[in-house]
């Protein structure tokens, strides 16, 4: 093809060096483009990938607590079955008694007193202390102790008296417990509303 006009060798030389320049401005411009393109798609991604860790971590630790709070749940359904039956402390302070004399008979203790004391409210559960009081050697002591801290049902000794009753004979003495079983206490509607939101 002729041109209408005649270029100079130099002319060419030039024309050539400017096609160059602008292909290099182009290139750097593509290039320092695509370069931040992937540092933005970079930096959103890792920004995602801590947002969905943070998530992960809040769901994990939801089930962690779910879970320990479905084994405390169930540990504390286990230990109630050792609370006694009953809402009416006098009642159930006399249920106290007769075990407790189930617990002596058999190691040939024979208590002499026993009294109910004044029921201690504690959180949902009610306190019923007993106080028997009865004539046993050391080792009759050490068995009845023992059996009532092994017995099926939560009893726990608060107080232990003893009084030697004959210095020559220090055997036998004389031992006053106190003895308290545990209730639970009534549920209220406004026990009912806490718990169902505890549970939520």
């Amino acid at each position: 093809m002729n041109l209408p006009f005649k270029i100079s060798q130099r002319e060419k030389k030039f024309l050539l060096a400017g096609i160059i320049v602008v292909f290099l401005i182009v290139m750097f411009r593509g290039v320092s483009w695509y370069r931040d393109f992937r540092f933005s798609a970079a930096e959103h991604i890792e920004t995602k990938r801590i947002t969905l860790e943070r998530q992960l971590h809040k769901i994990l630790k939801e089930d962690e607590i779910r879970n320990n709070l479905q084994a405390v749940s169930a540990e504390l359904n286990n230990l109630e079955k050792g609370l006694l039956m009953g809402d009416k402390p006098p009642v159930v302070a006399a249920e106290i008694q007769r075990i407790l004399k189930s617990i002596a008979k058999p190691l040939r203790i024979d208590i002499k007193s026993e009294r109910a004391l004044n029921p201690v409210e504690n959180g949902l559960y009610i306190s019923i202390p007993v106080e028997i009081g009865f004539i046993a050697s050391t080792a009759q002591l050490k068995d009845m102790l023992y059996k009532i801290k092994t017995s099926p049902l939560i009893l726990s000794v608060t107080t232990t008296k003893i009084r030697v009753t004959n210095v020559k004979n220090p055997e036998d003495v004389y031992i006053t417990l106190v003895v308290k079983g545990l209730i639970k206490k009534a549920q209220t509607p406004e026990t009912d509303k806490k718990e169902d939101k505890i549970a939520a």
